[in-house]
This record gives C-alpha cells, structure tokens and sequence, in this order.
C-alpha cells in the first residue's frame, strides 16, 4: 500500500548539542592541554545536520528522535529556525539531550560524546505514529547506530509504501567489522560510508578496492565520502567519481553529513547519480568554512553558482 506523500524526507536519527572548538594545529594527546581559536555551540549529529541542510535546499524536511527535557526545546528551535518540521522529536522526562564536544584541525577532527536520551531512538523507532511519519515521506534516511535501532523489516516496509531508504551509519566500529551488518545494508536504497568506515568494513585503503568488496558483498549502491580527495560511488555496478571542491577548511565537523544532504537532494530531484555524487561533494565542502556542519551549509543559489564552476 502506498500512501500520498507528505514530505520530501523524512530524516531519523541521532540529536546532539554539539561543542565545537576549532582552530587547533593539531590535537592534543593524552596528558597535553590544547587551546582552541574559535568555539561554537550549535545543534549537531547526522539527523540534524542532513536535515538542516536539505531544508535550506528548498526540501520539505521532518525529523524523528528523542532529545531532552531541559535542553531539547532549545534543538527544537534551532531546526525550527532552520526550516526542519520538528514536532515529531520526542522530549525525554528524565535523560538530558546526546552532547558532543568536537575538536578538530583543518584536516580532521574528534569527537567525545554522551548518547543520552539517543538511547530511546530504537523504542520510538517502533511506535505506530513514527511509522506512520516515515511512511508519508519520499525518501527516508537513517543518521544513526543502527543496531538495535533498524532491522530489515522495517526497511521492507518502507519499500511497500514506496520510501526510498538510505543509511550513514556513523563510526559504530563493533556493527561495521560485523558480517552480518550486510544483511541490512542489501537492504537500503544506498549506503554512506566514508574512507574510515569503507576501510574498516572491508580492510582495503584503495577507495575502487573498497567499493568493489562492498559490492560483492551485495550492497548495491554505496557513496563513498573521501574528503579532500571528494567522493566515489558505485551505482549498481557503474562507478563515478566526483574531485573534492576547492575551499579553505576552517572546520570539518558534519562535513559527511552535509554530503548526505547533497546527494538526497539531487536524488530527490530525478538527478543522474553522478551529478547527486557532484552536488554532495560541493556541499560537503562548503559546510567546512564555518564552525560545525549548519552555519556555511549552501543554499540553492549559492549550490548553483559552485556547481557552475565544476563544470565550466
């Protein structure tokens, strides 16, 4: 059965508030005390960010999460201001929202994060409205750990209500050195890894190479994310690659993120695969000039002009 769709995207996942400090020339080990140029508190975690930048595109956007009593109103109002359709998040009694503090150099950065009321993302997942949301919306994207949150029924279902479903999975290191994890992924429209992720699943640092030993595995398309050398993708056997746009970096933080958000765009505007791979590169790095992965996302206009160089 396929319902009228109400929505562009439905993004599920992860919320967090994030600590961003920027600025460090390299970070800091153990024991050593590193000082930051610049720092920044904005909403943060795959869900957000995906979905703030899909919604400054011109996207009709809705979220599904849980966040927290006290400071979740405040996550609230930022994707409000943002565009995002967040009356969906669930606010938690008793567990504070997920926190992230970010620490990163133009080149890379870490992350030191507590999950918080992330916990109650499986449980929510699961309830008759929150299918029914994700069931309204074109595209569905999955911005979190997916175990135990995600299973393939849940995916088939989505199918039946013709969703078209894709997964970022984020740097979950015990799912993706599971064999099993790829029953899953067969199952999703397309797959979001970066270089680290790719490398870890398939113990290849050679992107062609890593593609290749996902594809053999069943997964039948997979963008992968390689930063400052841009991005390739395998669609259904057919490779694309995309060079990385040139920007000076000042903050990494959501960059990945921001990529997704480009790619679902162009997809969801009956774009060819390699120019959705195109549009993710582009917006990925633009989200780098500023502090965390909102501020400097693009908009239509701005996509546009940048899009208008790669080409000329």
């Amino acid at each position: 059965m396929r319902r009228e769709k109400t929505w562009d995207v439905v993004v599920v996942g992860d919320f967090f508030i994030d600590i961003i400090m920027s600025g460090f020339h390299e970070l800091p080990r153990l024991g050593e005390e590193g000082f930051a140029q610049t720092m920044r508190t904005e909403i943060g975690g795959g869900a957000a960010i995906t979905a703030a930048g899909l919604a400054r595109l011109g996207l009709s956007v809705a979220v599904l999460g849980v966040v927290g009593h006290e400071d979740g109103i405040w996550i609230v109002k930022r994707l409000m201001a943002a565009g995002v359709n967040a009356s969906a998040l669930e606010i938690h009694e008793t567990e504070p929202s997920g926190h992230t503090v970010s620490v990163s150099t133009p080149q890379d950065r870490a992350f030191f994060t507590y999950y918080g009321a992330n916990e109650q993302l499986t449980r929510l997942i699961k309830e008759k409205e929150a299918r029914k949301l994700m069931a309204s919306a074109r595209h569905v994207h999955f911005a979190c750990g997916p175990d135990p949150v995600l299973d393939i029924g849940l995916f088939a279902e989505l199918h039946r209500h013709g969703c078209k479903v894709s997964i970022d999975v984020g740097w979950h290191e015990i799912w993706l050195t599971d064999p099993e994890s790829y029953n899953l992924l067969r199952h999703a429209d397309l797959f979001f890894p970066n270089e680290r992720e790719g490398e870890l699943m398939t113990g290849s640092s050679e992107p062609r190479e890593m593609l290749r030993r996902l594809a053999d595995a069943g997964v039948r398309r997979i963008a992968l994310k390689l930063g400052s050398k841009g991005a390739m993708l395998d669609w259904e056997g057919e490779i694309f690659m995309a060079p990385a746009y040139p920007v000076e970096p000042l903050d990494t933080t959501g960059a990945g993120d921001c990529f997704d958000a480009g790619f679902i765009y162009g997809w969801v505007r009956g774009e060819k695969p390699a120019e959705c791979l195109q549009i993710g590169a582009v917006c990925g790095a633009l989200s780098t000039r500023g502090l965390g992965g909102i501020r400097c996302f693009p908009d239509k206009e701005e996509l546009e002009d940048a899009l208008s160089l790669v080409k000329s």
